[in-house]
């Protein structure tokens, strides 16, 4: 009986050190645990090659603002941002957003998720009212 892998159980494939270019800008490679075909397009994140990769067609989708219940781990709505000429009216729509669905309240679980909004290199911090609220963290009334 074989083994299972590293990847199998962090889901986290590694590239060997051979590596190809392919023509629509991926990198395609084997993984040196499971040996199965790897591509990526950052060269940071490895997905299985040959399939539906979900994770690509996010980052390559329009910017939705997603209002979320943390606590059912629910999806309430999805609105789509594009008709919004820049980040002023978006914050402003974050905004409208939180008065419709009562996320000012307290106790309410509901919290808004911009697919637009990067994690890491943000240029200035959001005003305090527009921010999206962690999980864990306490919001002030």
């Amino acid at each position: 009986m074989e083994a299972l892998t590293q990847c199998w159980f962090t889901r986290v494939h590694q590239p060997e050190r051979k590596r190809h270019r392919e023509a629509d800008g991926s990198v395609s490679s084997l993984c040196r645990h499971c040996h199965r075909p790897i591509t990526s397009w950052n060269r940071l994140n490895w997905f299985l090659a040959g399939g539906f990769n979900v994770t690509r067609l996010a980052e390559s989708a329009a910017r939705f603002i997603t209002v979320l219940d943390r606590e059912d781990d629910y999806i309430v709505a999805r609105y789509p941002v594009a008709h919004l000429p820049d980040e002023a009216a978006v914050d402003a729509f974050k905004l409208q957003l939180r008065e419709e669905h009562g996320m000012n309240e307290p106790g309410s679980s509901l919290v808004l998720v911009d697919s637009g909004r990067k994690k890491r290199g943000r240029k200035a911090s959001p005003p305090a009212d527009v921010s999206d609220a962690e999980p864990d963290s306490p919001q002030s009334a």
